[in-house]
């Protein structure tokens, strides 16, 4: 009996048509996984792409925001020389932060790092342009009160030789930030109907008291708490009012000493304080005009005049 040899190529038509659509189905399969298998390449590179994008563009974005910020507190100038020594420290460090930023350019952890400093230092920053904006509006306002009080030193001429010398010392005040000042200084002779109520008189035989109203304004710089205000009255005949007339009656001002005619403590909270205050002369008011000067902490606040008939 002969063995039945199965030759592939002589296989019935019905197992090749099985055995094509295998093969065919094997392709389609593994035509599909090549092109999942190349769209997930095509989409991690993407990402990638995308990556190196964003951190190109954190780096940038840090290094503009440095350079600006650096330029930023170039432009902030102060003549209170322990800021300007802070702002000098400020731009070392933010040119440090430059080389970091070059030399750590690929380094998206650094970078987020840089980025966070950048936006510390620009918060500084705001704070620091705050002060300085403060310290010049106190700088202008007291290098208009001093030009005031040279400007009253000018008609002050006739004056004995003493009181010119006291003045000569004023025109050497330095205005300091946490000087106090005087605004809406006003005097006026009063005597006293009945014994209590006040009527006003520009008359030196009826002024009793010359009464003073002021405003001490608000700064928040200066040392707040209890305060003595001096008043300090230079009379026509070139004196000063003292009620004693004794060293209790002296105080210190501008590297100078001086009588005061009224003392008051007041607690000072750095806001706006309304005073009314009386001065006295134990030999009354004699005609003519009186410059009546207000002091705290040893320097001048302001001043006013006042003429009697």
């Amino acid at each position: 009996m002969e063995a039945e040899n199965k030759d592939p190529l002589n296989s019935p038509p019905e197992e090749k048509s099985r055995e094509n659509r295998l093969l065919i189905i094997i392709i389609f399969i593994l035509a599909i996984l090549l092109v999942l298998l190349g769209w997930q390449y095509w989409k991690q590179k993407q990402n990638m792409v995308v990556q190196v994008q964003a951190s190109n563009s954190s780096r940038d974005s840090v290094r503009s925001d440095l350079i600006n910020l650096q330029a930023d507190y170039t432009t902030l100038k102060t003549s209170d020389q322990k800021i300007q020594d802070q702002l000098n420290n400020k731009k070392d460090t933010i040119a440090m932060l430059l080389q970091q930023a070059e030399k750590y350019k690929d380094d998206p952890y650094i970078i987020a790092k840089l980025k966070k400093e950048t936006e510390t230092l620009r918060s500084i920053m705001k704070d620091y342009v705050k002060s300085i904006d403060s310290l010049n509006t106190l700088n202008k306002e007291l290098t208009e009160e001093k030009n005031q009080v040279v400007e009253s030193l000018r008609t002050e001429k006739t004056h004995s030789g003493q009181l010119e010398d006291q003045n000569v010392k004023l025109k050497g005040v330095v205005a300091t930030g946490s000087m106090l000042a005087a605004t809406s200084i006003t005097a006026e002779g009063v005597h006293f109907r009945f014994g209590s109520k006040e009527s006003v008189t520009d008359k030196a035989k009826k002024a009793e008291k010359i009464k003073l109203q002021f405003t001490i304004t608000a700064n928040r710089i200066a040392k707040a708490g209890n305060k003595d205000i001096y008043v300090r009255v230079l009379t026509p005949d070139g004196k000063e009012l003292s009620k004693t007339g004794d060293e209790s009656s002296i105080f210190k001002f501008e590297g100078t000493k001086g009588y005061y005619d009224l003392k008051q403590n007041i607690d000072y909270a750095n806001q706006d304080q309304s005073l009314v205050m009386y001065c006295e002369s134990t030999a009354g008011f004699i005609p003519g005009n009186y410059i009546i000067k207000l002091y705290a902490d040893g320097a001048e606040m302001g001043e006013t005049t006042l003429t009697l008939k």
